[in-house]
């Protein structure tokens, strides 16, 4: 996702309240009397280096969060800034969140912009879509031109949002027309300029035009009818906003023919709840097999979901896992495999036993209660729990073949994920 970088957005924030040729001497001692404009722009003045301030960030984070501490909704989204990137201050991403938080509270867009930032990017705060598209919403409603591309891409790919194409274009455009380049490239990948008129020749689109949704953007339909594969996506997506939902399987089958993931996941969609088309689970999983062949993640979780149930295809636990893997839902793939494990052992549910009768069995050495613990704990994100059942069952010598390689996989995942959260901590902390 192209976001805006925050130094750039910051950039609008600059501004004086200073006294005309007010000193540097005579602003400090504003400053230390407890002024809250004279703290904003000394720090100010610090953070540019010049009116008689030399450039020094500790000096400018200082007096800005001297203000900030007094309310100023501007010096509080500043504090965030300054926590976010580590200037003149160590890098703290939860009191960056916090100080945007009480400026966006405040109504500062600014702040409102980037605390969406933190919460879609899971930083300070624990990571929610939802709640990102919401603060960008507000930042938006207050003409924000970042903002308005975030929500146009949550719009777009259905991030904490239900996914709407028309709104995705509406806000790029009017993102582009702020002079967002990032709306711009976007507008043109989709075959569109930022004012609405097609990148091809709109003439074929004049022929459909009375057969075209309200919702339905004529040059996307041109481009489209030209065989642009976004451009056939997007239409599919407008027509089945307008509830022309034969219009839309037939755009969407343009764009799945052409390789393009989403256009097959929403073809598979369709066919699983026969909407549009007749229902047919097979011919579903047929798509979201081209869907998950083609990249798209959510069709790799719906193949596998077909895979572990049993709908139009025959069940496979094993394919099911691959799928869920493939597609990065780890969660899912570690139950799923509970189930692939108790189908070569009869005799005890493993699969359907508690957590007191599994810990029973594998601390008395059963090498496949110690695998399903380890994939209970794992699905839960008891990662550190997990290990221990994991190390437990490789070593078993009583450990089938199946379940030392599911116990080696899962540790190797979560060593892994240990490595790239130090590598992580160490960039952003690190000497």
């Amino acid at each position: 996702m192209k976001h805006l970088c925050l130094s750039f957005v910051l950039l609008f924030l600059c501004g004086t309240t200073a006294m005309w040729g007010e000193t540097l001497s005579e602003l400090q001692q504003r400053a230390e009397s407890g002024d809250s404009d004279a703290q904003y722009d000394l720090a100010m003045r610090y953070w540019e280096g010049k009116e008689g301030a030399p450039k020094n960030d500790s000096k400018a984070f200082y007096w800005v969060k001297k203000a900030a501490e007094q309310g100023d909704a501007y010096a509080q989204s500043w504090v965030g800034y300054f926590y976010e990137n580590g200037y003149g201050t160590a890098r703290d991403f939860g009191e960056a969140a916090y100080w945007y938080r009480r400026s966006a509270d405040q109504g500062n867009r600014f702040s409102q912009n980037n605390l969406g930032e933190c919460y879609y990017y899971g930083r300070g705060v624990e990571r929610s879509y939802e709640k990102a598209a919401s603060w960008y919403k507000k930042a938006a409603d207050q003409e924000f031109p970042s903002a308005y591309y975030n929500l146009g891409w949550c719009y777009e790919n259905g991030e904490g949002v239900a996914s709407n194409q028309s709104l995705a274009i509406s806000y790029y455009r009017k993102a582009a027309a702020s002079g967002n380049e990032n709306a711009r490239q976007r507008l043109s990948k989709l075959g569109l300029s930022a004012d609405g008129s097609s990148t091809t020749s709109a003439s074929t689109a004049s022929s459909s035009s009375s057969s075209s949704g309200s919702h339905v953007d004529p040059s996307t339909l041109a481009n489209a009818q030209s065989g642009i594969d976004v451009s056939q996506f997007v239409v599919g997506q407008q027509y089945f906003d307008d509830g022309n939902y034969e219009q839309a399987v037939y755009w969407w089958r343009q764009a799945a023919k052409q390789g393009y993931g989403k256009a097959s996941l929403m073809l598979g969609n369709c066919y699983s709840k026969g909407v549009g088309v007749e229902r047919n689970v097979t011919t579903a999983a047929h798509w979201y097999t081209e869907a998950a062949n083609q990249g798209e993640k959510k069709g790799c979780f719906e193949l596998a979901a077909c895979y572990e149930t049993g709908v139009g295809v025959v069940k496979d636990y094993q394919i099911a896992v691959k799928y869920y893997d493939k597609g990065g839902y780890l969660k899912a793939s570690a139950l799923c495999s509970r189930k692939w494990l108790q189908q070569y052992r009869s005799g005890f549910d493993y699969a359907s036993a508690t957590i007191g009768e599994l810990l029973s069995r594998a601390n008395n050495g059963d090498a496949l209660a110690q695998c399903h613990l380890g994939l209970l704990f794992y699905a839960d994100e008891k990662t550190s729990e997990a290990k221990a059942w994991f190390k437990k069952c490789a070593a078993n010598s009583r450990a089938n073949n199946l379940s030392k390689t599911i116990a080696k996989k899962y540790i190797d995942l979560i060593e892994t994920a240990d490595e790239e959260a130090v590598e992580i901590f160490n960039l952003f902390f690190g000497s």
